[in-house]
């Protein structure tokens, strides 16, 4: 019952704080996923292979924000295989580069490319693009990784009452700034301080331990923020025949509504001024929540549609919905994901569970 209590008055500050509100002077987040499954059956009674199957998915994002500049980068891919061959290939990467003229708004100009590969259209896409637009994004991980070096004291009993929210926005001040201290045990020893004045009982160094667990803690990494741009763009290569100028309009979006969790969204959308006649549209949404320390779980939802002109929209949709967790010795995860072509009359299904284990 006490430790429910504990996690109650944890839980309230962090409902309490607003996380988006907190500021990173500088922004530099790199982030990247990978998955491969593969399947092989043969069945004696039937000729040849009955199940010859794999897919590899790669994507990743790097996105940098400062007063007067921001970069953002990422990419997807996804390769199936079949009988070990090359069945099918996509690949979107997309690249912007944003100047603020004023360091105190959020105002910018920005130019970028665009790229597609798809093995079912006979060329690439390339695209330049340049244009206006409004909106940064920050780094909130200081500030997540304070609340989550609050909710650690607090199960360990060394905290009694949830900190203060300015004593919370001092530690994340000095975890942002972690690359002044010599080491982390000097960066814990500085938080540590900080949180002694607050509390009449001082840490010992098993506490200061836990303070530099925190700061090694992977997965904490969060931001937020949103842009939103309009510009021109101009067709250096085409998947199918069109127009090669085109208005372009971007929306990108990231929220952490509490320690645990992060939503993620991005939006895009290319046409000539007739728009219902040709466009190419992009949507991605991604929800991540964990759970505990050995479990979380992951929803994502991607979009693509290309409408020629004269033409009937092509495009496919994939949504997927990942539970890892650690059960003992083993990595375990369950994923389940649906496929559909714009085409198709129904969504392909997919279910895979894996372990692994650490023998030595």
């Amino acid at each position: 019952m006490f430790r429910y209590l504990l996690l109650l008055f944890w839980a309230m500050p962090a409902l309490a704080i607003n996380i988006c509100q907190y500021q990173a002077p500088t922004t530099n987040i790199l982030r990247a996923t990978a998955g491969f499954n593969y399947r092989y059956l043969e069945d004696p009674a039937t000729p040849g292979p009955d199940i010859n199957t794999g897919k590899l998915s790669l994507s990743g994002e790097w996105l940098v924000d400062s007063p007067l500049q921001g970069v953002g980068l990422s990419f997807q891919a996804e390769v199936s295989l079949y009988n070990l061959a090359l069945a099918a290939l996509f690949t979107q990467v997309s690249g912007t580069y944003r100047q603020y003229p004023f360091s105190d708004l959020a105002y910018f100009v920005f130019g970028g490319v665009e790229g597609l590969l798809d093995s079912r259209f006979p060329r690439p896409g390339v695209e330049l693009r340049a244009g206006v637009g409004y909106g940064r994004f920050t780094d909130v991980t200081p500030l997540v990784r304070a609340l989550r070096l609050e909710e650690k004291l607090l199960q360990r009993g060394v905290l009694l009452a949830a900190l203060r929210e300015t004593t919370l926005l001092r530690l994340a001040e000095e975890i942002g700034r972690s690359q002044l201290y010599p080491s982390l045990s000097d960066l814990a020893a500085a938080l540590a301080k900080i949180i002694s004045a607050e509390t009449p009982r001082a840490l010992d160094p098993r506490s200061i331990l836990l303070i530099e667990e925190v700061l090694h803690e992977p997965g904490l990494e969060r931001y937020c923020g949103w842009t939103v741009q309009f510009g021109l763009g101009y067709a250096l290569s085409q998947p199918q025949a069109g127009s090669l100028l085109s208005f372009n309009l971007a929306l990108q979006g990231a929220v952490t509504p509490d320690p645990r969790s992060q939503i993620l969204f991005k939006t895009d959308l290319s046409a000539p001024y007739q728009v219902f006649e040709e466009y190419t549209l992009n949507l991605s949404a991604v929800y991540c929540y964990r759970l505990n320390e050995t479990t979380t779980f992951s929803a994502q939802y991607l979009l693509r549609q290309i409408k020629p002109r004269g033409q009937a929209p092509a495009g496919t949709q994939n949504a997927s919905f990942q539970l890892g967790f650690k059960v003992g010795g083993a990595n375990v995860t369950i994923q389940v994901g649906f496929s559909k072509l714009a085409e198709a009359p129904g969504w392909t299904q997919d279910f895979l569970v894996s372990a692994g284990w650490q023998i030595w």
